[in-house]
């Protein structure tokens, strides 16, 4: 039996036009976009404990392999700012999120990614010529918040997140573990093609 005609209109696919509202993003379609986490982060390495903010911002590639489920490839630059150092690199992450409609155009957005980062830290007030440490590990994200389909080619999201960090700083003797847990708000915007 076929689905009735309006049914079908409420589902966005490639090359389509949205003429009912948008109740299900289709196979196919794919979005590119910016995004932005503005975090408070928790850190502790070799036992000492510091607050401090952090920013993370990227790009963002979303192909739906179903029915609202997209796999997400993102590569994002963080930096860390502290007193005495600030930490900078970038991080890529792979992972999928889940559409659930709760309204014309707008849907909860669970997600969850993977994946790996490399940055430097720059230590205030360090000797010239000075080297700076290394920082390399895994990054774990996890999310859930709201999109919303504006339109046919437009998206807004906003979503509270966790980002972890599991990793080490520096080489050989010098060498320390870290763990960074970042939360917070994390707003973006797509085009959908």
């Amino acid at each position: 039996m076929a689905a009735p005609l309006s049914a079908l209109a409420d589902v966005l696919v490639p090359n389509a036009p949205d003429t009912n509202g948008i109740r299900a993003i289709g196979k196919g379609i794919k979005e590119i976009g910016a995004e932005s986490l503005l975090v408070l982060n928790y850190s502790n390495e070799n036992n000492t404990s510091s607050i401090r903010t952090t920013n993370i911002t990227g790009l963002s590639f979303r192909y739906f392999i179903l029915n609202n489920l997209n796999l997400a490839l993102n590569a994002s630059y963080f930096y860390k700012g502290v007193d005495a150092a600030a930490r900078q690199g970038g991080m890529v992450t792979l992972g999928g999120n889940y559409l659930i409609n709760i309204g014309r155009g707008l849907f909860l957005n669970p997600g969850l990614a993977g994946g790996g980062f490399y940055g430097k830290v720059s230590v205030k007030g360090a000797p010239s010529g000075t080297p700076a440490p290394t920082m390399v590990g895994g990054v774990a994200r996890a999310g859930f918040g709201l999109a919303f389909y504006a339109s046919p080619k437009f998206s807004l999201f906003a979503r509270p997140e966790a980002v972890l960090y599991v990793g080490k700083v520096g080489q050989g003797p010098t060498e320390s573990s870290l763990l960074n847990v970042d939360g917070g708000f994390n707003v973006g915007m797509n085009y959908v093609f």
